[in-house]
């Protein structure tokens, strides 16, 4: 995690690697620098601090369309004449935030000033001080629009405005940016794509559990209470109080309790504060409420360049990546899709916290700021013809946790000569746990250039029973948001490989390293004893000391089998179907000496809310059923993981 610290403002170097995603780790983080209840100066003029000379701050109330006054932190160079702005939207200003200018998230802001920009950080509807009343996501539009307006036309504006910021700040740029407003030029989203349905709130129409309470738990709630409690007239040590009960109950109960409730709308706690878990509920499938809000629709009304950026262990990379290749192809200008690049990293949400770790992934600062001084400043620096793309490759270790990573950059994504290697699935009918059978072979056929010994006569099925009372547990991912009560990332998976409704399927030691880059995809055959359940697939990579870490993993919802946005259909009990599932992107090398690994089974939990077997609504009942699940593998029904490998990817030394 990086360190937040208030009492100094970033290095550009620090503003750029900042990611607002990573800090939210709530109880954790809310116990080292606080919750702020005391709100900040309603108005404030030429207020300096020494940690930024030549900047001064002072504290707008903007109003919207309807007359709300947003809470607005302005940040300009001393000497007066115009500037470009540089802006980011945030309804995080309470906990992260400072009693006044220079302090916590908006203080990040001055440090673009110091390089001739205004920097403006907006606390959103709803949230800290600003008025209005909260309604994530769907407010974001008209008043971003309104506020790149209005900060286009202050006397200290050159008329052009960027925006930036990491997880719900990048939203808050989608949305405006696909409203094309006159003055925004640019925008620079990092760690979050713009389907707010499918690759966020659920995972091809799965419920993302963990984010579905954590982030209201961590973020709306205690902001709201302090609001409401505020506005009675409360004491601000009865407030302090009440928000530390808060988050004691959420560090005791969320992960042993909560998340165990069923149905999912049983649980009250959201009803007063974060009403919007129950809309969430009360949509699984894809319909008008999702595309009210869904900007990956609108790319052609994208009309600026984005820098898209973000991490391989995020939970929206897949959103993130699909932003980048959109635009590129879709954008409404030629300028928006000829500017717009990718940097793709190795932590996002969960931060540098599992294990292993890839080493320090900070992207060289000096591509942003070229991007903004570009674009806002007119600056012929040579951005425009600078590579498009650039990835960190993580190198796993051999032995212990502590792996590395590097750079490279290319000109399309994925990388020009990329190629695609299958590894089918096999085994002698007994692949569960990673004692068990299974294996994994280049070869279709499991006769022909059998890289594994077998051990018997060869089975085309394998079984195994998915119980919604025990499921499969979380062992990292890419999770958001309260990774201190469950770690996420790259975690060892042997635990989880022990248990017998996981199958195992593992390669032969590599000869030579494979670097995998791009988007990593498994198809397979299974049937199921229910008419709806769920499969996950998982790839790992096994190192030579025998630890393992998960590099991808991924659920399908059978009834959604044909994808999140087309209508549900159940399944016909013990009949074979065929799955597709995208695992997400990765950079990554399987170095010579690993093994790579595929686990397949039916929940991972709480990560994802369970299917509870029965083919009725999973969200709104608690009737739970036993489901006998079968993988087959035959030569009429192929199962395999593709990878994308680059053999012109090498880690350095090799």
């Amino acid at each position: 995690m990086e360190r937040f610290i208030p009492s100094r403002g970033p290095s550009v170097a620090s503003l750029i690697r900042h990611r607002l995603g990573r800090l939210c780790l709530g109880g954790s983080l809310i116990a080292s620098f606080g919750l702020l209840v005391l709100p900040p100066m309603a108005q404030a003029t030429a207020v300096t601090s020494p940690y930024y000379p030549g900047i001064t701050c002072q504290v707008e109330q903007v109003p919207m369309r309807d007359g709300t006054l947003l809470t607005t932190y302005v940040y300009i160079p001393d000497g007066g004449g115009k500037y470009p702005v540089i802006m980011e939207r945030n309804p995080y200003g309470r906990l992260y935030g400072g009693d006044a200018c220079f302090n916590g998230v908006s203080g990040l802001m001055a440090a673009y000033a110091e390089h001739g920009y205004v920097g403006i950080d907006q606390d959103v509807r709803g949230t800290y001080t600003s008025g209005g009343t909260y309604d994530p996501v769907v407010q974001e539009g008209t008043d971003g629009y309104d506020a790149v307006e209005w900060a286009a036309s202050q006397p200290w504006s050159t008329g052009k405005v960027g925006m930036t910021g990491s997880s719900y700040l990048a939203i808050t740029q989608w949305q405006v940016a696909a409203l094309h407003p006159p003055h925004l030029a640019a925008i620079a989203p990092n760690i979050m794509g713009s389907d707010y349905h499918d690759n966020n709130v659920y995972v091809n129409a799965v419920p993302n559990l963990w984010l579905m309470m954590s982030w209201p738990a961590e973020t709306i709630v205690p902001d709201q209470i302090v609001r409401t409690e505020g506005a009675k007239g409360m004491p601000p040590d009865q407030i302090a109080q009440d928000v530390s009960q808060w988050y004691t109950l959420v560090n005791q109960e969320m992960r042993s309790s909560w998340v165990w409730d069923l149905p999912l709308t049983s649980f009250t706690l959201f009803q007063q504060y974060a009403p919007i878990y129950y809309r969430w509920l009360a949509h699984p499938s894809y319909g008008p409420s999702w595309a009210q809000i869904d900007t990956s629709k609108h790319y052609s009304d994208i009309r600026v360049p984005a820098l898209v950026s973000g991490d391989w262990y995020d939970p929206f990379q897949v959103g993130t990546i699909q932003d980048y290749e959109s635009m590129r192809a879709q954008g409404g200008t030629t300028g928006a899709r000829e500017g717009t690049h990718l940097i793709m990293g190795a932590y996002g949400h969960p931060g540098d916290s599992g294990t292993p770790t890839f080493g320090d992934d900070t992207p060289d600062p000096s591509i942003q700021m070229a991007f903004f001084a570009h674009y806002l400043k007119g600056v012929d620096n040579g951005y425009q013809d600078s590579p498009r793309v650039h990835l960190y490759v993580l190198v796993p270790p051999n032995s212990g946790n502590k792996g590395s990573g590097f750079w490279i950059t290319g000109s399309s994504y994925p990388l020009p000569g990329t190629h695609t290697v299958r590894y089918y699935l096999h085994s002698d009918g007994h692949a569960n746990t990673r004692f068990g059978d299974g294996r994994l072979s280049t070869s279709e056929h499991p006769g022909e250039g059998q890289e594994v010994p077998r051990q018997g006569p060869t089975e085309a099925v394998d079984h195994f029973t998915y119980d919604p009372s025990d499921p499969v547990p979380t062992t990292g991912g890419n999770m958001c948001c309260d990774t201190a009560l469950l770690p996420a990332g790259a975690q060892n998976q042997n635990t989880v490989e022990e248990r017998s409704d996981v199958l195992v399927y593992t390669s032969a030691p590599l000869e030579h390293d494979v670097a995998v880059i791009g988007i990593v995809n498994a198809a397979f055959w299974a049937a199921s004893s229910a008419r709806d359940t769920d499969f996950t697939v998982k790839l790992v990579d096994v190192h030579p000391d025998g630890l393992t870490h998960n590099v991808l993993d991924r659920i399908v919802r059978a009834r959604y089998r044909h994808g999140s946005q087309s209508p549900p259909a159940l399944i016909v009990p013990h009949k074979p179907y065929h799955y597709t599932l995208e695992l997400g992107n990765t950079a990554t090398i399987f170095r010579a000496g690993h093994r790579i690994r595929v686990e397949i089974s039916s929940s991972n939990f709480p990560h994802f809310a369970r299917n509870l077997n029965t083919g009725l609504n999973n969200n709104d009942t608690s009737e739970m059923r036993i489901a006998r699940q079968t993988l087959f593998h035959d030569p009429g029904h192929p199962s395999y993981i593709s990878l994308p490998a680059d053999p012109s990817v090498h880690a350095p030394g090799d």
